[in-house]
């Protein structure tokens, strides 16, 4: 894949899941695909591993915030099989506060799939805002 390709995939993924579009986002990723999230909060940080996880983690963001997410893309790089992502997500969670939160993503591709991708955001935002 060339570069605009990686980072085309990527966006396009991510758009797929603030619209809670799983099944075309789900598509872009191989079969054992894994998302970490850093840091320490319970429900959120870790590993999840294979589609089906990546699905299920999904599904609690969309009862987190059921009206969807609005993602302002900052930057996206590229380089070989890693696309760098930093944006913003802003939205309304379920109990009608107010989200924003800024976030970087590392998104790691083989044979044309997203295969590993990596979260790093304001867990504390995450908490304050979505889980009290």
């Amino acid at each position: 894949m060339t570069a605009e390709q990686s980072q085309e995939l990527v966006t396009k993924t991510l758009r797929a899941f603030a619209r809670f579009e799983f099944d075309a986002a789900l598509a872009n990723m191989s079969e054992d695909a894994s998302w970490f999230i850093c840091g320490k909060l319970s429900g959120v940080s870790g590993l999840k591993e294979g589609k089906q996880a990546v699905a299920q983690f999904m599904r609690g963001v969309k009862q987190a915030f059921p009206e969807g997410l609005q993602t302002e893309f900052r930057k996206v790089y590229c380089d070989g099989d890693t696309v760098v992502v930093e944006l913003t997500n802003r939205a309304k969670t379920a109990t009608g506060k107010n989200y924003e939160n800024d976030y970087c993503f590392v998104f790691e591709i083989e044979a044309g799939k997203i295969r590993r991708i990596r979260e790093y955001v304001d867990l504390l935002t995450v908490k304050e805002t979505v889980m009290s």
